[in-house]
């Protein structure tokens, strides 16, 4: 099948180019002279709009299996999808987390059978447990490896537990230890891989919660005994550790202005630190928990508004060079319980596009940034480009469309997931992902899936990483 995309403004690399796209047997073939002629089996008009490369949202929850009351990967993948990503990268931490080949292998076929977008998968490091892992994680095509930094394992599950001091011991994987944390860092280095990580210091949130003298009530008391020094420590551990061990090292979900600081200087010293943040940290602030309560629970916390600020300014600058969606939803139910004991997360990969659109139309980041959060360089970082992450011959023929001119209003009655409730419900958004083509075939159109599932699992390729390494 040949399919032309014309009239609209391809976002690339060099800047935006007046140019048709023609897509045959799920590649990108050509970008034509507007108007050139040529034969095609299908045709998307995509006049006055943007032609991104296809959005990549690279953390992604989706619970399945062993939480699929909360989510599906069916679920996760159809949200993405209409929302206009074209690829998801899933976390390792469902039951049972992704921590060695045979289950990498499992999860690929599973998923395989059920994805409306393309994925990837991530694998877990849990530290010397699966040392031996890493490099066969690798070679299986994980697109990173990822550490809870600080949390303290169920020994059978590998889900998090975050009150350990009160579970049995014996029921625990403890957190690995510094010296420990520094061979693992050594380990993927040597696999050229990327080990990503939850940076939250276990000792400050400890010492934190104990000063705070009660239980947490109020999202000023969350604050209290989550505070940014918790990540920024972290971040400056590990950032020492990549710049050791020439590991390259990823800052997942950062939410404040002291974190960000750390990484942009890191970076400037020459470590090979990169971060992520999410929308959340981007258009949400403290003042919200007014109106939200425990739905705006997540680790890290949602800061102040000088901390978006910074976050805003991080990724203008590049210290921020991929932004997803940390999509891991729950029940209302238990959300409701309370900001002391309600779990950490929320709905968030239908609307990660729509909310990085409606800030570019009104003016906090350019297109060619957001191509590059969104897709390019999240497309470099995973090893996914240049399959992926660019609208050039030769590169999957993955396409995401907007509208600079159109709207789009938030509502839980729309949302695809299996729990439909988002914290932006109500919102009234500038800007309209109007469609999107995977593989070369139309996938969606006006925020609903076009024909039949077409994802695909892609392999994180790391070559590039170990040649640098080597070098």
């Amino acid at each position: 099948m040949k399919l032309l995309v014309s009239s609209g403004t391809v976002v690339t690399e060099q800047g935006p180019v007046e140019a048709d796209v023609l897509c045959s047997d799920g590649r990108i073939r050509a970008l034509l002279a507007p108007g050139e002629r040529v034969a095609a089996d299908e045709r998307v008009d995509a006049a006055g709009q943007l032609v991104f490369p296809g959005f990549i949202d690279p953390h992604v929850h989706s619970r399945d299996p062993g939480a699929t009351h909360k989510e599906t990967f069916a679920h996760s993948t159809l949200g993405a999808l209409c929302g206009g990503t074209t690829t998801l990268l899933e976390m390792p931490n469902a039951v049972p987390a992704v921590t060695d080949v045979a289950t990498f292998e499992r999860r690929r076929e599973e998923h395989a059978a059920k994805a409306w977008t393309d994925f990837g998968l991530w694998g877990m490091a849990l530290g010397p447990a699966n040392l031996h892992e890493i490099a066969p994680l690798h070679r299986a095509g994980a697109v990173a490896v990822k550490f809870f930094w600080g949390y303290a394992l169920d020994r059978r599950t590998k889900g998090l537990v975050y009150d350990f001091a009160a579970a049995p011991p014996d029921s625990l994987l403890l957190p690995p230890e510094n010296g420990e944390v520094v061979e693992m860092f050594r380990e993927v280095a040597s696999c050229g891989g990327v080990l990503a990580a939850h940076c939250e210091d276990r000792h400050i949130l400890a010492r934190s919660a104990e000063r705070l003298g009660h239980p947490i009530e109020t999202y000023d008391d969350l604050l209290r005994a989550r505070p940014a020094l918790a990540e920024a420590t972290s971040i400056a551990v590990g950032a020492q550790f990549a710049r050791a061990t020439g590991c390259r090292f990823h800052v997942v979900h950062m939410g404040s202005a002291a974190g960000a600081q750390v990484v942009r200087e890191a970076r400037a010293a020459g470590a090979p630190v990169t971060a992520e943040t999410c929308p959340q940290y981007l258009t949400l602030t403290e003042r919200d928990a007014e109106r939200l309560g425990p739905a705006l629970k997540v680790y890290p916390p949602v800061r102040s508004q000088a901390d978006q600020d910074a976050l805003w300014a991080a990724v203008a600058d590049g210290t921020v060079m991929s932004v997803g969606s940390d999509h891991a939803p729950h029940l209302v139910e238990e959300k409701m319980r309370g900001f002391g004991s309600a779990p950490a997360g929320g709905l968030g990969v239908e609307t990660l596009a729509p909310l990085m659109v409606d800030a570019m139309v009104r003016g906090r980041i350019s297109p060619a940034r957001l191509a590059g959060v969104l897709s390019t360089e999240t497309a470099r970082l995973y090893g996914l480009w240049p399959r992926k992450g660019t609208v050039r011959p030769g590169a999957d023929a993955d396409l995401t469309l907007v509208d600079p001119e159109g709207s789009w209003h938030v509502s839980n009655d729309r949302m695809h997931a299996l729990n439909p409730v988002t914290t932006w419900d109500g919102w009234d958004l500038r800007g309209r992902v109007t469609a999107s083509v995977l593989g070369g075939h139309p996938a969606m159109k006006d925020g609903e899936p076009v024909g039949e599932r077409r994802g695909r699992f892609v392999a994180g390729d790391h070559t590039a990483g170990r040649a640098a390494v080597r070098t």
